[in-house]
């Protein structure tokens, strides 16, 4: 017996049902069926499944130069954005749901640890008691003008650092500013 959407049929009634229904239907809604039990079909086996990131590659960053075949570029480390004319750190939060800071890696004079605790300083105002595993800091090669791609309105590479509109709005943006060009090490 088959399981269709939970539901015991034959093999041979499922099969017909199965490929009639999945022709209509948009890729995402199979795979949510793959994942409640739902018997595979040949066209099922053709979804793309996406292998594991390098912990240094953004997953949207990725997901969006693949989806539009345009180049992805990360980075390492802060020290190899600074070595890239067009490097950049982007601080984002919310897995993605936000972007923070996106800043020329150039215009960047604190440390990479500083950095980080930056991130964390507003993560903690934008998104109070999200895990710690759901911010980071990506490095990546991007050209002046360019979007980086994120909810919340995601950001953009200009030739000063971006700073979200909500740390811009509570009055931060000098305190970050500041973070950034090493006159402090935190923002509070």
């Amino acid at each position: 017996m088959a399981v269709f959407r939970g539901l015991e049929r034959s093999n041979e009634r499922a099969a017909e049902q199965t490929d009639a229904a999945d022709e209509a239907r948009p890729d995402w809604s199979l795979a949510a069926d793959l994942c409640v039990g739902r018997t595979m079909t040949d066209r099922d086996k053709k979804l793309f499944v996406p292998g594991r990131l390098p912990d240094h590659e953004r997953p949207l960053g990725r997901m969006m130069a693949d989806s539009y075949g345009s180049p992805f570029s990360p980075l390492r480390s802060l020290d190899e954005a600074k070595a890239a004319s067009d490097g950049v750190a982007i601080l984002q939060g919310d897995d993605g749901g936000q972007i923070y800071v996106v800043s020329p890696a150039s215009k960047v004079a604190c440390s990479a640890d500083t950095l980080r605790d930056l991130l964390v300083d507003l993560d903690a105002i934008a998104w109070p008691g999200n895990p710690a595993d759901m911010r980071c800091v990506f490095y990546e090669r991007l050209p002046l003008g360019a979007g980086v791609a994120g909810g919340m309105g995601g950001g953009h590479v200009g030739t000063e650092p971006w700073i979200h509109e909500e740390f811009v709005r509570a009055g931060l943006e000098a305190n970050i500013l500041d973070v950034l060009a090493g006159r402090r090490s935190r923002i509070g």
